[in-house]
């Protein structure tokens, strides 16, 4: 009768310590959890350089966290440790979610850096093209104000003037093949 007792007395003491291995394992698999969202979060706001220090804390993560369930899987026995190491899968599988997609995140900057320099590349050219444009009106702009500038010159110096409301010019010495140019005096 007494070895029943004892017997009971176990089963109740192995009971309660397979539950206060269970409730253990629970908050691990809780502290992983909460850990996995924290870091989802950095990882969300990471930049680059910070990149990899999140790669590192999440690979900290997960071998604690395999550490963690496996040690309560070797304590415990029958379908606790079924379920610790069920938990640890999941961890795991929350680790490389996270991951893949800091990876996600890198490729979509890396994406964005070359959109950019492709975009100031175009708007360079643009400005360069614009600049040429205006500086070649510029200098036609010129060209013609000098012109105006010696037909004003010619007509001061009365080399240039008006007959019977038409323009006359003082002629001297022909040029040209043919003969077609009269240089003005």
């Amino acid at each position: 009768m007494q070895d029943a007792q004892d017997l009971k007395r176990l089963a109740a003491d192995l009971a309660v310590f397979a539950q206060h291995l269970q409730d253990q394992s629970e908050r691990a698999v809780q502290h992983v959890d909460r850990s996995a969202e924290e870091l989802h979060r950095a990882a969300q706001g990471v930049g680059a350089g910070a990149q990899e220090l999140a790669q590192q804390i999440v690979q900290a993560v997960q071998a604690q966290a395999q550490e963690a369930v496996g040690r309560g899987a070797e304590l415990a026995f029958g379908s606790i440790g079924t379920q610790l190491r069920d938990s640890a899968d999941v961890a795991t599988r929350a680790a490389q979610a996270l991951d893949d997609q800091r990876k996600k995140i890198e490729r979509a900057q890396q994406n964005l850096i070359y959109k950019s320099a492709v975009a100031l590349l175009i708007g360079s050219l643009l400005a360069v093209g614009g600049s040429w444009y205006f500086a070649r009106k510029s200098l036609r702009l010129i060209e013609r104000a000098e012109f105006g500038a010696e037909i004003l010159d010619a007509t001061k110096a009365g080399t240039l003037t008006r007959c019977d409301g038409k323009l006359c010019a003082r002629a001297g010495k022909r040029f040209g093949a043919k003969g077609e140019y009269v240089l003005i005096e």
